[in-house]
């Protein structure tokens, strides 16, 4: 059952506060955050959890490295261009 830790709470690096495990799980985008073993290992088997919930392709697109944000801010305003010139 996916939501079994869904209510046990810790203090996230990220948000500078207490969160649940739901919301860890599920921050990115309906699939795990990137921090999730580092901060759930010595509270719950992580790792079997992600295993039983998760394809290998799901896995690897949750711990995927973020891109430089250079490439990401050029993809925004490739879109954007893309856009204005759709309504021109």
């Amino acid at each position: 059952m996916i939501e079994q830790y869904d209510d046990k709470t810790i203090r996230c690096p990220r948000v500078g506060g207490e969160v649940n495990f739901l919301y860890c799980r599920s921050e990115n985008n309906m699939f795990p955050c990137g921090w999730i073993v580092g901060c759930w290992q010595n509270r719950i088997d992580i790792n079997k959890f992600l295993e039983d919930h998760y394809s290998n392709e799901e896995l690897d697109r949750i711990f995927a490295p973020p891109r430089p944000k250079v490439e990401s801010l050029v993809k925004i305003i490739d879109k954007a261009k893309k856009r204005k010139k759709e309504e021109e």
